[in-house]
């Protein structure tokens, strides 16, 4: 029976050999051919087997020592290793070995994992293995670490965010990590919500763009290219929407708002590829993601189409049980799950819901038929990565990794993400022959700069910061000289240090630089209570601001933190957002006029914690004490960002005054380069549905692009738009477009908008 078993199994992998590598084939073509191939391989399968491959542990599990130990080197137990990776055959893995190994260790890990995976199991099968590389391959030592998304999307140039994931992705197969849990796809519409940093902001449209744009950086060889990983999208959804700001917090989001706002992003980037899709961790409207069929089968797998893998995030069964209360025990957790839709289950610890899934089965309570659909998504995406035929590779086929063209474009990514606020008085760029005084909590750290996912969870761990990449301190040296720069931190993120002594010193500088920001951290420790800048960081500012010299601050944050009583204080005003280990170098770059700044925000940055509203707000919502309509006023709109140039906007056109639902619009707008330096433009193309029944949004963006001017250069830009655009969700909650009049809203600044009204007819 044994023999009978193995030859036709030996027949089945011979045959994938080679197929992956057929540059020729459609995609359709590959899509039939690979659900054959997965079909022959399921049919030898046990209902072990095939829980196996519904099980993604943590590599801890599988290591000596405790979970949570923290690990110089990677060393087996052996016991646990037989029975999970060869006894239970898991299907897949995740996390780190507990401290960022070099690519040489992740090969001899995952070489070790593959080969007893598909050596010594009955079948064979590789193991998928998924990591959290967020910005950049982070878990990867020596890998670039670059700007986190918020900062990426800040650039409003998808090119880079494209750029961005190619990298990533070849860094990531460096080290033989195929499946990236990233990028985030979340709309993120509360700023105190500290995972804000890893999205790509609170607007439907610009987080669309930058999420496909990377993915496709991550996949456009194709998956089974030893440089592309499978991306997987996250989290699905509504996780940035928490009620209050709190990481896994419930979001209370209506059906309207659902399909106007949140799914829009998942649905470009499945439609364009994706393979992968996380869970989130939190409720909405109370019902736990993890459990909420209409979610995951009836529109995730249903209306989006999604083919790929549907994976849990970290230990949410037991999330389920322990925290939402939604199940009695991890058997009724699981149940729950995996008929909603759950492909593969990310339980950490061991190879428990294993035994779980196959009594569920065999007592009835979870049909075979939903086992068969996630175990051959899972096989499906092994497939199309090329693990059977390559499921590791060797560090020395990566000669770019880390190099200087990674460097050069991280370094790019990270000034084009660097948002000028203010500049009263055309204070900076600052000259070189200057005395300055830098100060403050993030002047002079390296992991403030990175933030968390940085060589370690949190990013806050010093060990294995690279001592070749300048803090902001050091690149300020770098570029006037030592004996023109003092420095005294004066605070750290919530206590006084020395501000009297930084007080002392600035009575002597010309400038104060001072750098606020806030402690790495990610989930649930980057949770906070209150949205102001910590006290003693403001306080630090109002202490210097009396000795009456200019103060430029720089804030080193990935959301937005409340300055309404110290902005009026500093003369200049940079958002640094998270800008990775380029960032020093960078922000210097900005300060001193080596690089005009080109970033515009990603979200609306609040003046009051109670008045925290998205640019795409109802006109009911703003109403003010007075009955009038003046009830939004952010410290800073979304899409602003000023220049070190001018740009003037002029002769907005339109093709036509009306527009038909099958027609296009082509609209085109001048915009001149009025100032004496080069410099980069975001142009910002926004629709205002004028009468709406369901309320209309204030505006939505629809287009945008980033375009290069020299001094005095006039460059006509086009775009287009159709009725698509005008689109906004019904009371029948059903994408619609009603007759009447809409504005058009074109330019750099969100406060001197062109605007022209043309006529939509059906």
């Amino acid at each position: 029976m044994k023999h009978l078993t193995i030859l036709p199994l030996m027949c089945l992998l011979m045959s994938f050999v080679g197929y992956t590598q057929n540059p020729d084939l459609s995609n359709k073509t590959k899509e039939s051919t690979s659900s054959k191939k997965v079909d022959s391989l399921m049919s030898l399968m046990t209902l072990k087997e095939k829980a196996g491959q519904m099980l993604n542990i943590g590599l801890p599990a599988i290591l000596a020592g405790g979970y949570w130990d923290k690990k110089e080197k990677a060393v087996f137990d052996e016991t646990k290793f037989q029975q999970l990776i060869v006894d239970d055959a898991v299907g897949s893995i995740h996390n780190t070995p507990g401290y960022p190994a070099e690519r040489e260790d992740w090969y001899q890990i995952i070489k070790k994992i593959q080969d007893s995976a598909m050596k010594k199991t009955r079948l064979g099968i590789p193991v998928l293995y998924g990591i959290d590389n967020i910005h950049g391959a982070n878990y990867v030592n020596g890998s670039i670490l670059f700007p986190h998304q918020i900062a990426v999307a800040a650039t409003w140039n998808t090119g880079l965010s494209k750029k961005v994931g190619e990298i990533t992705s070849y860094e990531s197969r460096a080290a033989s990590l195929p499946w990236n849990f990233n990028p985030n796809a979340d709309v993120a519409i509360n700023p105190l919500w500290g995972r804000i940093a890893e999205s790509f902001g609170e607007d439907p449209y610009l987080i669309s763009e930058m999420t496909t744009a990377y993915m496709n950086g991550s996949q456009q060889k194709g998956l089974e290219n030893s440089t592309s990983t499978a991306v997987c999208l996250k989290h699905f959804i509504g996780y940035g929407a928490g009620k209050n700001g709190k990481d896994r917090a419930n979001a209370l989001i209506p059906e309207n708002w659902l399909r106007q706002y949140f799914l829009p992003p998942f649905e470009k980037a499945i439609n364009n590829g994706a393979m992968g899709v996380m869970i989130s961790s939190n409720a909405v409207n109370g019902i736990p993601c993890h459990i909420n069929q209409y979610y995951i089968t009836d529109i995730l797998k249903g209306e989006l189409g999604f083919k790929g893998v549907v994976i849990s995030d970290f230990s949410d069964i037991d999330f389920l049980v322990d925290a939402h209360l939604s199940a009695k025990d991890k058997r009724e957790a699981t149940k729950m799950a995996v008929n909603a839709g759950l492909d593969l289950i990310m339980n950490p610890f061991n190879a428990d819901i294993v035994e779980i899934i196959v009594d569920l089965v065999e007592k009835g309570e979870i049909p075979m038929s939903r086992i068969d659909d996630a175990v051959s998504r899972v096989l499906r995406l092994k497939f199309y990565l090329n693990l059977f035929n390559a499921p590791y590779h060797k560090p020395k086929n990566y000669p770019d990794f880390g190099s200087e063209k990674h460097i050069d474009a991280n370094y790019k990514t990270a000034t084009e993400a660097i948002t000028l606020l203010k500049n009263k008085n055309e204070i900076l760029p600052l000259s070189n022959n200057k005395k300055v005084l830098v100060a403050g909590y993030s002047a002079n750290s390296i992991n403030v700069l990175n933030g968390a996912w940085s060589r370690s969870f949190l990013g806050q761990d010093t060990t294995y910061n690279d001592p070749n990449k300048l803090t902001i301190l050091e690149a300020i040296k770098k570029q006037i000289g030592v004996n023109n720069v003092e420095f005294v931190e004066g605070t750290d993120y919530l206590e006084d240090i020395n501000s009297d002594k930084a007080v002392a010193k600035a009575k002597k500088a010309d400038y104060i630089i001072v750098c606020v920001g806030e402690i790495p951290a990610t989930e649930k420790p980057s949770d906070i209570n209150e949205l102001e800048l910590p006290k003693v960081q403001q306080e630090l500012i109002k202490k210097l601001s009396k000795t009456k010299k200019p103060i430029i601050l720089v804030m080193i944050q990935g959301r937005p933190r409340i300055i309404r009583e110290i902005e009026p204080l500093a003369d200049a005003v940079i958002m640094g957002y998270l800008p990775g280990e380029e960032g020093g170098r960078a922000i210097a770059d900005v300060i001193y006029g080596n690089v005009n700044p080109s970033g515009k925000l990603p979200y609306t940055y609040p003046k009051f914690s109670g008045n925290t509203l998205t640019y795409y707000h109802k006109k009911t919502d703003i109403r003010d004490v007075n009955w009038g309509f003046d009830g939004f006023y952010p410290q800073y709109e979304f899409g602003f960002g000023l220049s070190y140039t001018t740009y003037e906007y002029s002769n907005l056109k339109m093709s036509a005054d009306s527009l038909k639902s099958a027609e296009e619009l082509k609209i085109s707008v001048d915009v001149k380069n009025t100032g004496s330096r080069e410099g980069k433009e975001i142009i910002e193309v926004y629709i205002k549905d004028l009468v709406a029944t369901v309320s209309p949004d204030s505006k939505k963006l629809v287009r945008f692009d980033k375009i290069t001017f020299m001094p005095g250069e006039i460059k006509t830009v086009h775009f287009i738009i159709n009725s698509d655009d005008l689109a906004s969700i019904g009371i029948d909650n059903k994408w619609i477009t009603e007759e009447g009049e809409f504005e058009l809203q074109v330019g750099g600044n969100p406060q001197s908008l062109l605007k022209k009204v043309f006529y939509f007819k059906m």
